[in-house]
């Protein structure tokens, strides 16, 4: 049985369908899935990120109303983004794995590559202290991608 974050992200899912974007309300959501309003921020923040293809816009009053839209993840800016911002200066193996599962469902990187960017940067590979290994992860994480778009085929 799926949890109610899975749920939620599905219906959104759903609701937005071909769209490029759509406006939820909170506490509509939250009302309707008899939820805390702090479980639609949950979703939201953990399902409907930069990595995973999607810009947030909030509204403040009126319910509290947010415009979800859909990014081309083949616009070169999004990848940009994605290098910059979303990956940052730590970068765990977690995260990594989210950010490649983006990339291969979008079709900018083949699965084996995913998996050989895998196997390079988890942490039996990176056998060093845990407070640099997630800074060294983010910056090898940074090179491979600018890398492999450099030799994305058009």
């Amino acid at each position: 049985m799926a949890n109610i974050s899975d749920i939620i992200e599905q219906f959104i899912l759903k609701t937005l369908g071909e769209d490029q974007s759509v406006d939820i309300s909170r506490n509509e959501l939250a009302s309707f899935f008899s939820c805390a309003p702090s479980q639609i921020n949950y979703v939201l923040e953990t399902r409907f990120t930069l990595d995973r293809g999607f810009v947030k816009e909030s509204r403040r009053g009126g319910g509290g109303y947010i415009k979800i839209s859909k990014i081309n993840v083949e616009d070169d800016n999004y990848m940009n983004n994605l290098i910059l911002e979303s990956v940052g200066d730590d970068l765990s193996y977690k995260r990594l794995y989210q950010i490649l599962e983006k990339l291969t469902y979008e079709k900018i990187i083949t699965k084996r590559e995913a998996d050989i960017i895998c196997a390079s940067l988890n942490d039996e590979s990176l056998a060093m202290p845990f407070t640099v290994k997630d800074s060294i992860r983010a910056r090898a994480f940074k090179n491979v991608l600018t890398t492999l778009l450099l030799y994305k085929e058009d």
